[in-house]
């Protein structure tokens, strides 16, 4: 990819930012990240929100961003514009999601290859604190817990694990 191709799709992903910052606020929502493909006909845009995203915020969130895009220079005249949830399979990309998960069970990928499950107890901007639950010994015995403080330097994705 050219630095100016590069250049071109940072500096429009910040303006998108701002763009929908206004209409985010108004939802309650919050946004994760935003994906331009190399020739900038596909936008992609994943927001979330504490409470639960419904495909009518998405919509409105498009539409209001379509606005915006359909006037700014530099944008090709047929690009795909897609606003959705991240997905429940996707790593956590910003802080508001570790805050929404705690209380729920994650996987982690440490950046050693160690993968690890627990209930994400804590977040802070350095460290997350998983508790563990350790199966008994013997059958009929309660299981046992421990809690494991993790850097997020040591950290190569968080996400929700999803259990059936």
């Amino acid at each position: 990819m050219s630095p100016l191709l590069f250049l071109y799709m940072e500096k429009l992903s910040e303006k998108i930012a701002v763009w929908v910052a206004p209409k985010l606020e108004e939802l309650d929502c919050f946004l994760v990240d935003i994906k331009i493909n190399p020739a900038g006909s596909k936008i992609e845009v994943y927001i979330d929100r504490d409470t639960g995203l419904q495909i009518e915020m998405c919509e409105q969130v498009s539409r209001f961003l379509e606005l915006h895009l359909d006037n700014e220079p530099g944008v090709p005249p047929k690009y795909i514009l897609e606003v959705s949830s991240p997905g429940m399979d996707n790593p956590f990309k910003v802080e508001r999601q570790y805050l929404k998960n705690i209380g729920k069970t994650v996987e982690v990928l440490l950046t050693n290859g160690v993968k690890m499950e627990g209930m994400l107890e804590q977040y802070h901007p350095d460290t997350i604190v998983l508790k563990q639950t350790i199966p008994p010994a013997k059958k009929g015995q309660a299981p046992s817990f421990v809690e494991a403080t993790l850097n997020m330097t040591d950290i190569k994705y968080t996400k929700k694990k999803i259990s059936f």
